[in-house]
């Protein structure tokens, strides 16, 4: 795993320091030190279900990990809008890191069973919990739309039938593939078309974890088996990369990829607006915070392959500095709001821009700079075929907006030793 040159150091302080500033961990009334904080110097305080309805942020997830899965699943039933709006303003992920590692076995299975949603979708939570969390929520919720329907009739019929058609694909994209990783849900959110994320291999332990960002028409109800597809090709692309490059005898080193919808992609009718690229890069980011949180002191090398109006999302996260990765590269890119690569929080400068041959997107410069200029400063990524440096074996050329990810192609060669930290082996298109 490379050093992660040019990634913010991890807060060392400790949860009670960084908190009582943020206004979501505020109880209702207004004092002035943080109520959950007392709770958690206080173990044996006494914590019931009225009292819960005071709390927010931080407090509401220490106030709930005193409840007995009774009365967290009375809790939880009684007050949605408050678990709601605690996913909507979470603590911190390294407040949520602090808080999940502290707590004891019983404390999570009990959190996870009765409040499954919070606790798939809390950024700062490990992935394996998440997932864990994130199938009981994807069964009860799959049980209820259609328990619901059987009575829906009108607008809330085709309400429930589109959540309906989330959750399948959703279901349907965790099969894993003949040979390939296991899959795991470590993000499932049912409202205004879905937001959800697929992981191939363990994000907890992997070297290598690299996140597939879409664009334009790739929600979660159309294409997240397609997706997930996709990052199935690529993790297999790394996982020979890591193969061929590994000494017999040493231990390979493993990886994961993430097929992430984490945001409502735009559609032909409100791809030309930023807004969505803004609410996405917030939800990335908050992502890459939770990665690097629960991860701590074991970081992969973390890579991003955004294609499309993803790289536009991409490129608005990591512009804004609060945290890094290690690689990024662009495929299909509409142009580029920032300026150049040095404004971006990516190690070493490694940023690569692949365009393809009668790809209508590229040099539109419909965002902005062309991220493949020269002066913009990333590096170019071959896709328009070329021999193996290594093995001189062919790989295909890519044509049109969406070849790039294509097995057997230089561009999705190119993507793998790049997610694995041998971009040195990437070919340019000058060879």
């Amino acid at each position: 795993m490379s050093e992660l040159s040019g990634v913010p150091e991890f807060q060392t302080t400790s949860i009670a320091e960084r908190l009582p500033s943020r206004v979501s961990d505020v109880p209702a009334g207004g004092e002035a030190a943080p109520l959950w904080l007392n709770l958690s110097a206080s173990p044996g305080t006494s914590v019931d279900v009225a009292s819960l309805q005071t709390l927010s942020g931080a407090g509401l997830l220490v106030g709930m990990s005193r409840l007995s899965l009774g009365d967290l699943s009375t809790f939880a039933a009684a007050h949605p809008a408050q678990i709601d709006a605690l996913l909507s303003s979470p603590p911190a992920s390294t407040a949520v890191t602090e808080w999940w590692s502290g707590l004891g076995a019983e404390s999570r299975t009990t959190l996870a069973r009765a409040v499954p949603r919070l606790v798939g979708n809390l950024d700062g939570v490990p992935a394996r919990q998440r997932a864990t969390a994130n199938l009981r929520y994807l069964g009860r919720t799959l049980s209820d739309v259609r328990a619901d329907l059987a009575d829906a009739t009108g607008p809330e019929r085709t309400r429930l039938e589109g959540e309906l058609a989330v959750l399948r694909q959703v279901k349907e994209a965790l099969r894993p593939s003949e040979g390939g990783p296991l899959r795991s849900l470590i993000l499932l959110d049912t409202l205004a078309g879905g937001r959800a994320a697929i992981a191939l291999g363990d994000p907890d332990t992997a070297d290598y974890l690299s996140y597939l960002v879409p664009g334009m028409n790739y929600g979660v109800r159309e294409q997240l088996v397609n997706w997930a597809t996709t990052a199935d090709d690529l993790y297999r692309e790394q996982a020979k990369v890591l193969a061929r490059r590994t000494a017999h005898g040493e231990p390979r080193p493993t990886v994961a990829t993430i097929a992430w919808i984490g945001y409502e992609t735009p559609d032909l009718f409100s791809v030309g607006g930023l807004d969505r690229a803004e609410a996405g890069a917030d939800f990335l980011e908050d992502s890459w915070l939770g990665v690097r949180s629960a991860r701590g002191a074991e970081q992969p090398f973390l890579s991003v392959f955004g294609h499309s109006y993803g790289t536009t999302v991409s490129l608005t996260a990591l512009a804004r500095g609060s945290v890094g990765v290690d690689a990024f590269v662009m495929v299909g890119s509409p142009g580029s709001g920032i300026q150049s690569v040095a404004e971006l929080s990516v190690a070493h400068g490694n940023v690569f821009v692949g365009e393809a041959d009668w790809d209508p997107a590229v040099n539109s410069a419909f965002f902005g700079s062309d991220p493949g200029a020269a002066a913009y400063g990333a590096h170019t990524l071959g896709v328009d075929g070329a021999r193996d440096r290594v093995t001189g074996k062919w790989l295909n050329g890519s044509l049109g907006h969406n070849a790039y990810f294509t097995p057997g192609s230089e561009s999705l060669h190119n993507m793998a030793l790049i997610g694995t930290d041998n971009a040195k082996l990437a070919t340019n298109g000058s060879e």
